[in-house]
């Protein structure tokens, strides 16, 4: 089976609908989603579609077409993208009032794009469109903008209105507090460490941490004994475009492990991963982080978290269970994939 997204652009009279799923039904195709958008030369007709392997995508855009069928665009399409429209959007807007930054992604997201960024605030916009239909520009109210491109599929009057009531909402929402400093943790040793946020100055202290780990302990963390990690890649780790990661500090001023939640791109989800050093294993500190991801995703609006282990990472393992984010267990391409629900948690003090 393979599964399409369909669009097509109609006259609006009476029977449009029924003449394109003639065409969709001739070719034994399941319709699992149906919207309408509004463009300019007339209203836009979008199926989630599954259908036999043997159905090519020249077999539905051919059908649509000899419907009246204009403009018809047949890509493949991934099952996250059935996720219920209003949901995903409200998902993003909860995340957008505490991460206004994170406008770029959230419109990635809203709209399955291929690329968003940020441009030149004093650049000439000349309105939202462009003379592309695959580029959109989404302004903001403080003056900046979105270039937002999808490749292969042209931009709707609706899916331009959804971003501009997005982009609306860091405006309008409430300035967050500042980020915490950091919180200490009494370890099982009785040793004090602060966790805080990662900054982009931790990134030579994350390298020396990486150092003194054993080629085990980074093994199990990246899936490879890599030793050293590039500048670009510890700084996208430690100040993350979509998520958070913490630190835990020494006493001596030295970074003990690293903690991180991602965003994924299906709404509502997380992803964690975890690196403590060799020498501050077994006394808490990673069950300690693990909790307060935890707690993170659940103030992010998240519903559930995920986290890929390697069979043979017992420890680790042990870990979620200690830190009460014990869930569904299954194998999937050689490593455990952990899914948990996000659900309210007691955030001791002590490490257990």
């Amino acid at each position: 089976m393979a599964l399409w997204r369909v669009r097509a652009q109609v006259d609006d009279d009476p029977g449009r609908l029924a003449r394109l799923t003639a065409v969709l039904a001739a070719q034994d195709a399941n319709v699992l989603a149906l919207n309408v958008q509004a463009c300019e030369g007339g209203p836009v007709d979008e199926f989630f579609v599954h259908t036999p392997a043997r159905v090519k995508d020249c077999d539905l855009r051919d059908g649509l077409v000899a419907a009246g069928g204009r403009g018809v665009v047949v890509v493949p399409a991934d099952a996250h993208e059935l996720v219920d429209g209003p949901t995903k959007a409200l998902v993003l807007a909860a995340h957008l009032r505490d991460h206004p930054d994170a406008l770029p992604q959230s419109l990635a997201e809203l709209l399955g794009a291929t690329d968003a960024v940020w441009i030149d605030p004093d650049a000439s916009l000349g309105g939202v469109y462009t003379g592309d239909p695959e580029v959109l520009y989404v302004p903001v109210p403080d003056g900046r903008a979105v270039r937002v491109t999808r490749t292969g599929m042209p931009f709707t009057m609706t899916e331009a209105a959804r971003a501009a009531a997005l982009a609306r909402i860091p405006s309008e929402a409430p300035m967050p507090p500042s980020a915490s400093t950091g919180t200490w943790l009494l370890l099982t040793d009785g040793t004090e460490v602060l966790v805080r946020p990662g900054r982009a100055d931790d990134v030579a202290g994350v390298q020396l941490m990486h150092d003194r780990c054993s080629p085990e302990s980074r093994r199990l963390r990246y899936f490879t004994s890599i030793p050293n990690l590039p500048r670009n890649a510890l700084e996208r780790l430690l100040v993350p475009r979509a998520g958070v990661t913490l630190v835990a500090v020494r006493p001596d001023g030295g970074i003990a492990a690293v903690g991180s939640l991602l965003h994924t791109r299906e709404p509502g989800s997380g992803e964690i991963a975890l690196l403590v050093e060799d020498a501050w294993q077994g006394r808490g500190l990673g069950t300690a982080l693990l909790r307060r991801l935890g707690s993170l995703a659940q103030s992010r609006g998240m519903a559930e978290i995920r986290a890929h282990v390697l069979p043979g990472n017992r420890r680790m393992l042990g870990v979620f269970d200690r830190a009460g984010l014990a869930g569904q267990r299954t194998f999937e391409e050689g490593v455990v994939l952990l899914s948990m629900p996000v659900v309210p948690s007691a955030l001791p003090g002590r490490c257990a």
